[in-house]
Parts: C-alpha cells; structure tokens; sequence
C-alpha cells in the first residue's frame, strides 16, 4: 500500500541534533521512530527555528522560502523544482484574526512553516475525517485544502440570517447604528471575497501542474478544490449585494421619515401664516390704523385669526394631506 507519512522536527540539544517523529497513514496515523527504508511521499512541519537548521544542511535555497510572517493574502509561486506559498487563513468570527503560515511543495514531499500549531489542528481534524486509503502528496494537500474551508459554507449561511434578522429588524424599525453594523457587515464580506479571489488563484496554479508534480487525478481533486472556492465567492458576492439592497431600504426609510417631517413642518406653518401674516400687518403701527383704537379692535384681531387658521386645518384635513 502506498503511504505518506508527517513527522515533527524538535531540537534535542544545543549541539543542533534533531530527532524526527513518524507518523505512517494507514487505517489510522501510527507513530513509529524510524523512516528507515521508507522512499514515500512526506510532509514535514517546522518553526522558523527549525527551518533555519534545515537551510544550514543545505537542503532548501533561502530565496524559495515564502513571506508568511506579516502575509495579508494567499498566494502561490512557482520554481523550477518547487511551487512555495504563504496562506493567511481568517477566522470565522467577530475576531476575523489571521492564522499565518508558509509551505514548499517539492517532488516527494511538503514543508510546512508554522509557529501556532495551525497546521497541526487542520492534520488532526484531517486524521479523523479525511483518509482516503491509498495516499500521496496531491491526495494530502487537496484533504488540506478542503479542510480548512469546510465549515465556510456554514458560517456564510450564519452571516446570511444574520443580514436576514437585521432587515426584519430594520422594517420594524428596531435597529440602532444601522450604518456602523453595515459598514461592519461589507468591511468582513469583502474581506471574504478578495480571499475565496486568492484559494482560486492558487488552486488554478495547482491545476496547471506546471512541474508535473502531481497526478492527473489529483488534478482533477485540485479543480474540484477551485469549484468549491468559486462557490464560496459567489455566495459571499451575494451577501455583498444583498447588504447593498438593505442599504438602500434603510437609505429609502430615512428619506421617507424626513419627507414626513417636512411635510409636517410645512402644514404647521401655514396653519399659522395668518397669525404671521396679521403680527406683521397691526405691528407697522400707523397713526391712522382705525382698530388701533377701536374698542372691540383686539377681541376681533384674535377671533380672525382663529378663524383664519380652523379654516386651513378644515381645508388641508379635506384635502387628506394630513
């Protein structure tokens, strides 16, 4: 049966010696402390303390190892003899933290680079959920892969209700900060997308084979790989858009409350232009204004005025424009 096998590399001492521990893949991970007269594929997982070591052995170039540390995105290279790559994998939470790490695939075998034991979490949910029987490097970095998208689809599902429980809320007029929670909302679906943007990217770089590093069927796993991630991208698309439409239903509503506003302001002032209209016109004061000094000239100024706007209001309440 053909295998592939990880093992951990851990300094032992000051004088720089290594001890490796095995793990066969098999019906299950089977620890064993000898490679000897292995020649199967490996997968090998180092610090940068460890990584360094392997550089003074001369087994891998410098300029080959990816720019994982600060990495913003997922990218792939490809070398003559070795494709390199830095991943930063976001968290699926309010958090949104990255979990940084590099790896080189050669012919045989896959160094990864990782100093927060993320590598190791994915092998060991891919121990209990992904073994495949016969294995080799291809059929591994694919079950990697899928393993760290797997439970993507679930967690865009959970931010679709959630943007479905905010328009609910939105209509009923129950949400506070609409525009921060949506500015929240598109700031973590971009942030999805342009990632989904860069898994397609390097799965098309695995699909193209260009070292010949891999199988024609591990290829097709590799645009299986990129199918799913394109799936990925127009479901966050989606929620982009859908975030979009949401806004301008909260934009429309507040056009419509302020129309409502004004439309009150508007009735009410000319409801009582007539009082405006008569202060201006009694408080000129000519000399020879004769209810100046007419005796009844008060009481009849205020009943006008009352007159006056019982009317509008008896006008506008016909007119339905209240």
């Amino acid at each position: 049966m053909s295998r592939y096998m990880i093992y951990y590399i851990y300094y032992t001492n000051l004088s720089g010696v290594i001890s490796v521990i095995f793990y066969k893949i098999e019906e299950s991970f089977e620890e064993v402390t000898s490679c000897e007269g292995y020649d199967g594929d490996t997968v090998i997982i180092v610090s940068d303390k460890e990584l360094k070591e392997i550089e003074n052995l001369g087994k891998l170039n410098t300029d080959s190892i990816p720019n994982y540390k600060n990495a913003k995105c997922c990218r792939a290279k490809v070398h003559p003899s070795m494709i390199s790559a830095c991943f930063s994998v976001v968290s699926k939470d309010k958090k949104m933290t990255r979990n940084n790490f590099g790896f080189i695939i050669q012919q045989n075998n896959i160094i990864f680079i990782d100093n927060n034991d993320f590598v190791k979490s994915i092998i060991k949910k891919m121990k209990k959920n992904k073994f495949h029987g016969e294995a080799k490097i291809g059929r591994f970095l694919y079950d990697f892969l899928e393993t760290i998208i797997e439970s993507d689809l679930r967690y865009i599902e959970e931010m679709g209700d959630r943007l479905i429980k905010m328009e609910s809320a939105l209509i009923r007029g129950m949400v506070k900060d609409f525009s921060r929670l949506m500015a929240d909302f598109k700031k973590e679906m971009l942030m999805f997308y342009r990632y989904y943007t860069q898994l397609i990217d390097y799965g098309d770089e695995l699909v193209e084979n260009e070292n010949r590093f891999f199988s024609a069927d591990e290829v097709e796993l590799f645009e299986k790989y990129v199918k799913r991630s394109e799936r990925l991208r127009e479901e966050t698309q989606f929620l982009r858009e859908t975030s979009n439409q949401l806004r301008d239903v909260y934009s429309s509503q507040l056009d419509a409350k302020q129309n409502k506003i004004m439309k009150v302001l508007t009735v009410v002032t000319t409801i009582f232009m007539p009082l405006s209209t008569s202060a201006a016109w009694y408080g000129m004061n000519f000399y020879d204004m004769p209810e100046l000094t007419w005796k009844w000239g008060y009481e009849t100024f205020i009943l006008g005025n009352i007159l006056a706007i019982i009317f509008i209001w008896w006008y506008f309440k016909k007119k339905k424009i209240f």
